[in-house]
């Protein structure tokens, strides 16, 4: 018996010619629905496209592995309906050689294949994340003590400001951290030189209108528009004929605060309102009619959006914003000092991992971003190697996009045509299910398209 597919369902698999972002949450049928349309796309004999011409990359080798699997079921049931068809035979054996893949396992292909247009050692090996952790921990010894050694001020005045009481373990964790975020950047030494400009003025008007203060901006709105949705809920379960009515009056109040939050124009605005919310004590009167589900719903949502606020006043807003300014430009000097430790870390890991032939996960993104790009006349251009793959692939779908990285961004669009007008990107994911976030997964790259990408019409399109 056939598959009946929803009208959404049904667009997902049939909507060609455009890069499509689906938002699909859990049990929405997402993997059933991706499979269909690429079996649907290289069993079409009226316009075939072989399997391997497509670049399918899912977030886990089970998951790929499974892909796998049903998408060759679901060419094995075609060939059952048009068992003369050569096409579809032809379909059935390149499905080994498909590229169902995981980013990482997609970027070693390419390293294997091109290791040369970067002067990788072919013997390379990938090491595992002990040994990784094991050479990191004798570079951060060898480096620090060299610069101890050295006598340079700067690095004693880093020392001082980063670790009270001498705890060189500290600044290690600030190395190791700095580096690892700065990994997941497309040119993470650009990114790092870029940060030593971060504290650069006094003036408050300077931070507000710096790129960090803009950001922190329009996160607080974000935030500000979901608290104030969570308490218009609670308002409307006490406004039910069995609501907990005895919350009503303060839930208004504190509704109204919210409202004026809303108002605020730049980081010290926020800095007056925030920390003023309050929130008063829920009433304990007692009222049998009223749905003890709904009490406990109400309460629930309110003590979410009470801690969320409390965390986000402690978090930016415990020290005024003037002496946070005059702070950063204190620090300024420290910072480019650590900054400067973590870009000489990075390239004695470098070449430490050289003298051994091995790389790790972060260096296989990147081996891999410099096979696909080039720097040219100060911008990055598509390579010999990329425009290749453009014209290789007819699709590029990615499964779980809301757990892609920005590096990972710049490698998927580096293969796909949508620079020379031809759009083929598919993504699909929900970003509610980001969970990676620990792994500098950005699910913001997922909510900018949603944002940009339209419903009906274009090059660029979604599906809810």
């Amino acid at each position: 018996m056939a598959v009946k597919f929803t009208p959404e369902q049904q667009k997902v698999i049939d909507l060609q010619g455009c890069n499509i972002l689906v938002s699909a949450a859990a049990g929405s049928g997402k993997t059933a629905v991706l499979t269909e349309r690429i079996v649907k796309k290289v069993c079409d004999e009226k316009k075939p496209v072989d399997i391997d011409r497509l670049l399918i990359v899912t977030f886990t080798n089970a998951a790929a592995a499974e892909m796998r699997e049903r998408i060759a079921a679901g060419i094995a049931a075609r060939l059952e309906e048009h068992p003369d068809s050569e096409h579809i035979q032809r379909q059935a054996t390149l499905i080994h050689n498909a590229q169902i893949t995981t980013i990482d396992s997609f970027c070693l292909f390419l390293l294997k294949n091109h290791f040369n247009e970067i002067g990788l050692d072919p013997a390379f090996r990938i090491a595992d994340e002990g040994e990784v952790k094991l050479i990191q921990q004798d570079v951060l010894k060898e480096m620090i003590e060299d610069a101890y050694a050295s006598g340079d001020k700067a690095f004693r005045d880093c020392v001082e400001y980063f670790c009270p009481g001498g705890r060189e373990s500290v600044l290690e964790k600030h190395i190791l951290n700095l580096s690892r975020f700065a990994d997941s950047f497309p040119w993470p030494e650009e990114w790092l030189e870029e940060r030593k400009n971060d504290y650069g003025d006094e003036s408050l008007t300077a931070v507000c209108e710096s790129g960090y203060g803009q950001y922190l901006t329009y996160h607080l709105r974000a935030m500000t528009q979901g608290w104030h949705q969570k308490l218009e809920q609670v308002q409307h379960l006490c406004q039910e004929p069995d609501g907990p009515y005895m919350y009503g009056e303060m839930v208004d109040r504190e509704l109204e605060q919210l409202e004026k939050l809303a108002e605020c124009k730049d980081l010290t605005d926020y800095a007056a309102k925030l920390p003023a919310v309050t929130f008063g004590r829920l009433s304990s009167k007692k009222d049998e009619s009223v749905s003890g589900i709904k009490r406990e719903r109400a309460a629930a949502l309110r003590a979410e959006v009470k801690k969320s606020i409390q965390g986000i006043a402690e978090r930016f807003f415990a020290t005024p914003p003037e002496l946070a300014a005059r702070q950063g430009l204190e620090c300024r000097e420290p910072v480019g000092t650590l900054i400067d430790l973590v870009l000489e870390f990075n390239r004695r890991m470098e070449e430490k991992k050289r003298e051994k032939k091995v790389i790790d996960f972060s260096d296989m993104e990147h081996f891999a971003l410099n096979i696909l790009l080039k720097r040219e006349n100060g911008n990055y251009c598509p390579s010999r190697v990329a425009l290749e793959y453009r014209q290789h692939f007819e699709e590029i779908l990615i499964d779980e996009y809301q757990d892609s990285n920005l590096v990972q961004e710049y490698l998927l669009k580096a293969v796909s045509g949508e620079e020379e007008g031809r759009f083929n990107r598919f993504m699909v994911g929900d970003v509610k299910q980001s969970i990676y976030r620990f792994r500098l997964a950005r699910p913001e790259l997922f909510m900018e398209k949603y944002e940009k990408y339209t419903l009906d019409q274009g090059n660029m399109q979604k599906i809810d």
